[in-house]
């Protein structure tokens, strides 16, 4: 009986503890369940050791260090062209020969009209003008004497006219005789007029004449030197229609044809291949932290080789331009950076990628940048650090540099210590977060 009582009773143990175990089960799954629903997935990162470069990256197009433009005439025909495009040439070599056959007959012509005037000069100094002069001299001359003559005659007849005055009146002599005297003296003083007058005359004629002669010559003079204008010219056009290359370079244009005349606009390029650059427009912000001697990196757009830069020269002028989108506008200064071991791939008009390093620190601890908020009040900046049992928490940090995709953390967070990236805006401290596939997924992308 006692058996049976001790059976029975374990059997109620049992489905008691098998009841309590159940029970608890479901607690626990509850348990679970519902801490498993306060779980944020978010994508966890670890702050890091990296090399860091705050950068920027603008696009432009690859110019030669020196450009010669030589026009062609479209009036003169193209004779020979000794070179191609592609060619290299050094200073002075001829390029091509146009016709300078006309320049050469204007130049004979105005050699044969230089003589001519030279000649037309020489007489003018030596025999027409001198004899000019020379009668107008004498005229003068003649003039002059004339005038002492008529001079003395009329003080002798004054003289005599006053004498015969007073002996008339002392009845000494007669009224016929003074009447002589007094004639002869008025004759005198009409003759001396006149002589004053011839005077005068000659002094004119002398004067016009000394004007006239060296108006005549120094206009010749001119024509003289009109003509060795003409000449020096026609000269220089027959020397210039020898095409040379002012630089050392490569011919990469040329717009000529033997025994074609050129159109309008054609011309030869020779580019100054010794270097080659990246000419690039930068924003005000960017151009303020570019200084010469900055390294860039660049990349040729279509190839597989990258190259280093060095900035060689910054625009001394900020000029408005028409932002990508084509709205706002802003300030920008053109930028050259000189490649420094360029290829054969290279040529002038490529397009490329310049990017400008402005500062870069080795070794230091980086954060992603979309990882960093800002306290609106404080203006601080935090990250989300997460703890070892998943707690997220703020982390008040001092940052240093930024790159395109990183931020240099100098004080608030260590080495290999998580962080949230990207944190939604729902995320709190004390959250616990856990890392999602989905968030995986957009990290590693």
């Amino acid at each position: 009986m006692m058996f049976g009582k001790v059976k029975s009773l374990n059997k109620k143990v049992i489905a008691i503890f098998i009841c309590i175990v159940f029970l608890g089960g479901i607690g626990i799954a509850y348990t679970l369940k519902n801490n498993r629903d306060k779980v944020k997935e978010v994508i966890i990162e670890k702050a890091s050791r990296k090399t860091i470069s705050e950068t920027t990256t603008a696009v432009g197009n690859i110019e030669a260090n020196y450009r010669n433009n030589i026009a062609l005439n479209s009036s003169q025909k193209v004779l020979e062209v000794y070179v191609k495009e592609g060619q290299l040439v050094k200073k002075g070599d001829v390029l091509l020969v146009l016709d300078s056959s006309d320049y050469e007959n204007k130049l004979k012509e105005e050699q044969i009209n230089l003589e001519n005037a030279k000649l037309i000069l020489n007489q003018m100094v030596q025999t027409g003008m001198a004899s000019e002069r020379s009668d107008a001299e004498n005229s003068l001359t003649q003039a002059k004497y004339n005038l002492e003559i008529a001079r003395r005659k009329y003080e002798d007849f004054k003289n005599k006219c006053d004498q015969s005055e007073v002996l008339f009146n002392s009845q000494a002599i007669s009224k016929n005789e003074f009447d002589d005297a007094n004639k002869n003296k008025e004759d005198a003083d009409a003759y001396l007029k006149i002589a004053e007058e011839s005077l005068k005359n000659a002094e004119v004629i002398f004067n016009d004449t000394n004007n006239s002669s060296e108006s005549k010559i120094a206009n010749q003079k001119n024509q003289i030197a009109l003509v060795e204008n003409n000449i020096e010219n026609y000269q220089q056009k027959i020397n210039d229609s020898k095409i040379t290359a002012n630089i050392d370079g490569k011919v990469v244009k040329i717009d000529a044809k033997e025994k074609q005349f050129p159109s309008a606009g054609d011309e030869i390029v020779i580019d100054d291949v010794s270097k080659y650059k990246v000419v690039v427009e930068l924003n005000q912000y960017d151009a303020l932290k570019s200084v010469k001697g900055q390294k860039a990196n660049i990349k040729i757009k279509g190839s597989s080789n990258s190259y280093s830069g060095t900035v060689t020269e910054i625009g001394e002028i900020a000029e408005e331009k028409t932002t990508s989108n084509g709205g706002d506008q802003e300030y920008k200064v053109k930028v050259s950076v000189v490649i420094d071991d360029p290829k054969e791939e290279i040529k002038s008009g490529y397009e490329a990628d310049v990017q400008f390093i402005f500062k870069e620190k080795e070794d230091c601890i980086v954060v992603g940048f979309d990882g960093i908020k800002e306290d609106k009040e404080t203006k601080q900046k935090y990250v989300y650090a997460i703890d070892s049992n998943n707690k997220v928490s703020k982390k008040y940090i001092n940052v240093g540099i930024e790159s395109e995709y990183y931020v240099e953390v100098i004080e608030g967070l260590e080495q290999e210590e998580k962080y949230v990236l990207n944190p939604p805006e729902s995320l709190i401290e004390g959250d616990l977060v856990s890392e999602g596939s989905s968030s995986k997924t957009s990290a590693n992308q």
